[in-house]
């Protein structure tokens, strides 16, 4: 009996610490975006890719296309990339980078996030 119930604390410890991480990998993916505004229209990709497990490091890659709208015309499409270092606090959902302060809020299923706007996860 003994036995039985120690291999079923290890079982329950061993279920917890390993739904802990997969947690953390599953923010690691592909996150869409677009929306129409009085002077552009805007597609952007967010692609969050895990860089240090120790630290809970990610690198945040941001793809941006934009059109501008200038008196009623819609102009060529533009591009804008930037790259940056986050790292993931589990408690709050977040990735924070701390150069710039930027922060990305996850939702609690990791199937979306917020950047200033919804995005959804695409793999």
């Amino acid at each position: 009996m003994k036995t039985l119930k120690v291999l079923l604390m290890s079982m329950t410890t061993l279920c917890i610490f390993g739904c802990e991480g997969a947690k953390e990998k599953s923010i690691a993916g592909v996150y869409v975006t677009a929306f129409k505004q009085e002077f552009s229209i805007v597609k952007d990709t967010l692609i969050i890719q895990h860089f240090n497990g120790q630290s809970k490091s990610y690198q945040v890659e941001r793809r941006t296309g934009f059109r501008r709208i200038e008196h009623g015309n819609i102009g060529p499409m533009e591009y804008k990339q930037s790259r940056w270092m986050a790292t993931f606090n589990h408690d709050g959902f977040t990735l924070q980078e701390t150069v710039f302060g930027r922060q990305i809020y996850f939702k609690p299923d990791f199937k979306s996030l917020s950047f200033g706007a919804t995005y959804q996860k695409m793999q």
